[in-house]
């Protein structure tokens, strides 16, 4: 017989496992800017902007949807704080240039630090519905 509390934890092994999976390939695009000597640094930093904008919703709902709500501040802070500095600099474009690729560069950070998160958290979902027979 199946509990409820065996099938929440069925359930958040599976969206942790989906999150984890697409953690793998986000920071694949990473290697992306070893490109940026054939394409431009404009043109990398344009496609990784865009890649975080299309992920961070899906993020956002992910970790909403397992209570994870420290890193949802966590997240919050690492991204906007370079965000916000960015609006109060000068308007060279020089350091507004700087502030967005801190902002990027913390949100793959951030990515990166969770993917080994969610790796720790199947495991001990996976742990704790073992049951030793003795």
């Amino acid at each position: 017989m199946i509990n409820n509390k065996t099938l929440t934890n069925q359930r958040q092994q599976l969206i942790m496992e989906r999150l984890y999976h697409t953690l793998t390939y986000e920071g694949s695009t990473i290697a992306l800017m070893g490109g940026y000597y054939f394409i431009g640094y404009g043109l990398v930093l344009m496609i990784l902007t865009i890649l975080a904008m299309i992920y961070t919703p899906y993020l956002i709902k992910t970790l909403i949807n397992l209570k994870k709500w420290k890193w949802i501040i966590a997240f919050a802070i690492m991204i906007s704080a370079p965000f916000i500095m960015k609006l109060f600099v000068s308007k060279n474009y020089a350091y507004k240039s700087v502030w967005h690729s801190i902002s990027l560069f913390m949100f793959y950070l951030f990515c990166w630090i969770l993917k080994f998160s969610v790796q720790n958290w199947i495991e001990k979902i996976k742990y704790s519905e073992l049951k030793f027979d003795d």
